[in-house]
């Protein structure tokens, strides 16, 4: 289950790195506007997204919690276009240990994020399975390439 996709909330964006930041009197918040759409409303530190703020973007997603050095950090929810959230820790823009996902229609999957898959009691089985049939794929696919291949070299060689 991927998290984010190639419009990634852990980068600043990509489009232009003109932005400009209007702060508030207190000089720490305020709102960040991107020449992409993408607005971000909380806390600054050295003109990073730093402390609490929410970010939302041209495509409608939104990203409110924590912030470190301009990247998703600690406590956050992550909500995209089709209705789905994900709520959950971030360390250095990237889902890390308990979360949980809700879907638009009410189903919820809680679970830990563990080396970047979403794992949970209901999906645990189902990965388990996964894994053992892409390497048997895997197997097959590369025995027959390597056969090909030796095949091909032969009849160069003229050896068959």
């Amino acid at each position: 289950m991927k998290l984010m996709n190639k419009d990634r909330l852990s980068k600043s964006p990509k489009t232009s790195s003109s932005m400009s930041i209007k702060y508030n009197d207190d000089g720490v918040s305020g709102v960040q506007t991107f020449n992409n759409g993408d607005v971000y409303t909380g806390e600054f530190l050295d003109g990073k997204k730093h402390g609490q703020g929410v970010l939302t973007t041209k495509s409608n997603r939104m990203y409110k919690g924590g912030w470190k050095n301009d990247v998703p950090h600690g406590a956050g929810i992550n909500s995209f276009p089709n209705g789905k959230t994900y709520e959950g820790e971030y360390k250095d823009g990237k889902p890390i240990g308990e979360g949980k996902w809700i879907y638009s229609d009410g189903r919820t999957y809680s679970g830990k994020w563990i080396n970047g898959q979403f794992i949970n009691e209901n999906n645990k089985n189902d990965t388990l399975e996964f894994r053992i049939a892409t390497f048997a794929i895997n197997i097959v696919v590369i025995g027959f390439m390597i056969s090909v291949v030796v095949y091909w070299l032969m009849k160069v060689f003229k050896l068959l």
